[in-house]
């Protein structure tokens, strides 16, 4: 199961890698194609446009084949598109890019998603949130490759190339100890479609959207707003995000044994919580010792949300396990890639210290419905 674990892991560390490696350069294609934010965040559209439509393939895929081989040709897919991007020189053609990007990232993480549900049930343990951690070291592995590269003076398409080798590279270190699991419908639960959740899969959906679009938001944008609203710092403008990061590699790597000892549902009310008063601490407070120390709470708050849902749509008996993960994390993914369009067209009518407070909205809202829900249960 070690080896599995491992291999089920360097998905995640490529999928965060991948996803950090265009965000840091989203500056670069912003400045070379002339575009405003509210421009700029028509483009990203591309990205959640091209989840949402990933999302009924993905659940067809994983009725015909292995998640092991969905996994690859996710990998495929983003070997072909990352080096693509960086050839784009038009806001329409980048569009259609961020579509197939968008596309990749979502079956990727449905496919790998479904292995680790797997592995919990052969392992007997909750294990989601250890994976998602490795996600944010990736994420974290990305921003720091992209912005030294940048610092280094290499191109859009030097840069990108490099990651789409490296996925390359990485893949025999994971494919042959995937696990084998088989595409078979389980007789013993419905066989409801991908787009016909039921009541208890859309709560929980719906509070991974929350976190998924504050986590996005977060990495897009927070480095912008100390930029523009801590000038004087003493810090470098990452500072904040920096926080957030290692809050949530923490937070995930703790999540599993936390969630064990106070149940799922109080760990999420907690999560919604801290979204919201950590926001709070960072756009309220002038100390940027303050807004730092909310960057990290936000951290801490995003951190467990989504990994723990996941594991409930893997273990729920509404419908089958790779169907309820794929329509759940499709969801959740969409609100990834929607929090930086949000909160850019937001920027453009009220600032971006405005527009931050979306986030405190939306950790007080998932704090609301998961005690709701948890009093339902």
């Amino acid at each position: 199961m070690k080896k599995s674990r491992f291999s089920i892991g360097i998905l995640f560390f490529i999928c965060g890698l991948n996803f950090a490696t265009w965000a840091t350069r989203i500056p670069d294609f912003k400045s070379f194609l002339g575009l405003s934010d509210a421009q700029l965040g028509t483009v990203l559209m591309g990205l959640p446009i091209g989840s949402l439509v990933s999302l009924p393939i993905a659940g067809w895929l994983l009725t015909k084949y292995a998640s092991r081989w969905i996994c690859i040709i996710a990998v495929a897919m983003y070997v072909i598109v990352i080096p693509s991007l960086s050839l784009l020189s038009s806001a329409i053609s980048l569009f259609i890019g961020l579509f197939f990007f968008g596309m990749a990232g979502d079956i990727m993480n449905i496919a790998m998603n479904t292995q680790v549900v797997s592995l919990e049930a052969k392992m007997n343990k909750i294990i989601m949130s250890s994976f998602h951690a490795v996600f944010s070291i990736g994420l974290m592995a990305g921003a720091f490759l992209g912005g030294l590269l940048e610092k280094k003076n290499f191109t859009t398409k030097e840069h990108f190339s490099l990651v789409a080798l490296a996925n390359i590279l990485l893949i025999p270190f994971s494919f042959p100890n995937l696990l084998k699991d088989k595409p078979v419908q389980d007789e013993t639960k419905p066989k409801s479609s991908i787009l016909n959740l039921g009541p208890y899969l859309i709560v929980l959906s719906f509070i991974a959207f929350c976190g998924m679009l504050c986590e996005g938001a977060m990495a897009d944008w927070i480095s912008l707003y100390f930029k523009e609203y801590s000038p004087n710092s003493p810090f470098p403008i990452t500072i904040g995000f920096s926080f957030f990061a290692a809050a949530m590699v923490l937070g995930r790597f703790l999540g599993d044994k936390i969630s064990l000892k106070y149940g799922v549902s109080n760990i999420l009310i907690l999560n919604g919580i801290l979204i919201g008063i950590g926001m709070l601490l960072t756009l309220i407070f002038p100390s940027v010792y303050l807004k730092i120390m909310g960057c990290f709470l936000t951290g801490i708050g995003i951190s467990t949300i989504v990994p723990l849902i996941y594991s409930q749509a893997g273990n729920q008996k509404e419908i089958m396990p790779s169907i309820a993960i794929a329509g759940v994390s499709t969801i959740a993914y969409v609100g990834f890639l929607l929090g930086p369009v949000l909160i850019g067209y937001l920027s453009d009518f009220v600032g971006l210290d405005k527009a931050l407070f979306l986030i405190v909205f939306l950790g007080f809202l998932a704090a609301f419905i998961s005690k709701t829900w948890a009093n339902k249960k």
